[in-house]
């Protein structure tokens, strides 16, 4: 049995930086409290996120390369940055040599406001961190309003988490202190405001380090189904027809420009995929192998035999599109026999049973609990979570068990956002503050269905299926911000004028262009956040 580190799992927010007007002496004491705390934090299993300050970049590159040098990952250390200082070239080129040692993640900032270009920042460590180390920082004297270190404390503290102060370095930290006789009893660290002082007024950066690790050890931090600091990745493909064009373009030029930048494997980055009926489609081709770049080819050279023209009177009395022909085209790309449990990552797959309309997840079968498709293919999972009614025919699946009929996943989970939460949280025992979600759309519009009120069934009819999806999308979207929040969901998406038809294939090209632009325009952030090259381990070991 492998033994359990007391830290793994825990993140450790290092906030501070060199004060100015310090003797050499007192710098290398604080160069060797980061050094020796990092070094300490990054044995024991836990992860050290900074701000990227530039006068803790050496003793924190240190004793990053010193523990990857001895067998450990990169990801022990993060460095966040905000947008403003990775735009110019030597902001470029400092990232790519911190990356050797770190992850970098680049935070977007307010705009309209340079004041508070930070703040979004600040709130993402804050979001991340388990515990919060404060010490040193600049501007006390001169704007209290613009000292980085004594608000990241507070941002922390003010979402219950516990917090270790260090005043001894100077700087805003001791400003703060003196000015603030309650801080001390505000750590929610376990230790008395009388220990915490004695730790604050502390000099000797091995004992600080001693004593602040003995504690955190002590602290209620550590999850048992967390075995990193590294937070489980989701990646959420929407429905939407031959939409799917757009989703599928722009994954293969984030994967066009992964690769020239030195990475690979796009969908190894995350725990999870999910996708409903065009993403279930693309999620099901991701996980068994394909590249972005093929399931992009499967849009463009299948789309119009999937969905042939001129025929609408076929939609008003069968279904618009031949179920069959779609399910011999996924069996020349998914491959006929190819089961769903071959897939790299795990999967989440909505659908809906036929019979009672009720709702139903295939998921690959990677615990013991989710073993009820454990013999499906991919080809099967596709075409239940595809068959859109008027569409396409039922998925009809014949099981061991029993026959089973299915119906497009998009009728509940058109975005299917919120099963994947469900799956990680109840399934997977993954803590909800531990999620990062990329979801993907494929293009909405600012429909109008007044238009449609008052008409009865006819005047509804036309527009019933875009109304049930744009209404689900948008609950979708609610529901995860309320959840996870602006820091841990990042939504790619593209609004056009006019509504693209789910089976237009004369937009394909027009669909892939935008895709394109759409990727380019994104993939700093999302590289930042999702593709740091470091890939999840295979859910079958």
């Amino acid at each position: 049995m492998t033994r359990r580190l007391p830290l793994v799992g825990v993140r450790i927010h290092l906030s501070g930086s060199i004060p100015d007007k310090l003797s050499k002496e007192e710098e290398t004491g604080i160069c060797s409290f980061v050094q020796g705390f990092a070094t300490k934090i990054f044995s024991e299993g836990g992860t050290i996120i900074h701000g990227s300050h530039p006068t803790l970049s050496a003793p924190l590159e240190k004793s990053a390369r010193n523990f990857i040098s001895a067998g450990g990952k990169k990801d022990a250390l993060t460095l966040v940055r905000a947008q403003k200082y990775a735009i110019e070239a030597e902001h470029l080129k400092e990232i790519e040599y911190q990356r050797e040692y770190s992850v970098v993640q680049i935070i977007p900032g307010l705009k309209e406001d340079e004041e508070k270009s930070l703040v979004p920042m600040r709130e993402w460590m804050s979001e991340r961190s388990d515990v919060i180390v404060c010490f040193g920082g600049k501007w006390w004297d001169e704007n209290k309003l613009r000292a980085g270190v004594p608000e990241e404390l507070d941002t922390t503290l003010e979402r219950g988490k516990p917090a270790f102060v260090i005043s001894s370095f100077g700087g805003a930290m001791k400003g703060y202190l003196d000015d603030d006789s309650t801080l001390l009893s505000r750590l929610r660290n376990g230790l008395s405001p009388e220990q915490n002082f004695e730790i604050s007024k502390n000099t000797s950066p091995k004992a600080l380090v001693d004593k602040i690790v003995t504690q955190l050890k002590l602290l209620p931090l550590v999850r048992n189904s967390v075995s990193s600091g590294r937070n489980f990745r989701i990646l959420v493909l929407d429905g939407g027809g031959i939409r799917g064009t757009f989703t599928a373009s722009v994954l293969a030029k984030w994967d066009d420009m992964l690769k020239k930048g030195g990475g690979n494997e796009l969908v190894k980055h995350f725990d999870l995929v999910a996708g409903t009926s065009t993403g279930a489609i693309l999620a099901i081709g991701l996980g068994l192998g394909l590249t972005p770049n093929e399931m992009l080819s499967f849009y463009k050279s299948k789309g119009s035999k999937i969905f042939p023209k001129n025929r609408k009177m076929r939609h008003w009395l069968n279904s618009k599109h031949d179920s069959q022909t779609l399910g011999e085209i996924l069996k020349d790309v998914l491959g006929e026999d190819t089961l769903l449990s071959e897939s790299y990552c795990k999967l989440v797959i909505p659908t809906v049973r036929a019979v009672h309309g009720e709702t139903e997840v295939i998921t690959t079968p990677h615990t013991q609990d989710r073993t009820g498709f454990h013999g499906i293919t991919a080809v099967d999972a596709a075409l239940a979570s595809s068959a859109a009614p008027t569409y396409f025919d039922e998925a009809v699946i014949d099981t061991e068990i029993a026959v089973e009929k299915y119906l497009d996943g998009g009728i509940w989970a058109n975005n299917p956002i919120i099963p994947a939460l469900a799956e990680a949280v109840r399934y997977l025992d993954i803590p909800l503050d531990r999620i990062d979600v990329l979801s993907i759309g494929t293009m909405g519009n600012e429909s109008d269905f007044t238009k449609s009120l008052g008409k009865g069934k006819a005047g509804w009819a036309p527009e019933s299926a875009d109304l049930f999806f744009s209404a689900q999308e948008h609950s979708a979207l609610i529901m995860a911000e309320s959840f996870l929040g602006p820091a841990r969901h990042l939504r790619i998406n593209q609004q056009i004028p006019s509504e693209i038809k789910l089976d237009d294939t004369e937009a394909i090209e027009d669909m892939t262009t935008r895709g394109n632009r759409v990727a380019k325009d994104s993939f700093s952030a999302v590289r930042s956040r999702f593709l740091d090259g470091i890939h999840v381990e295979d859910w079958k070991s």
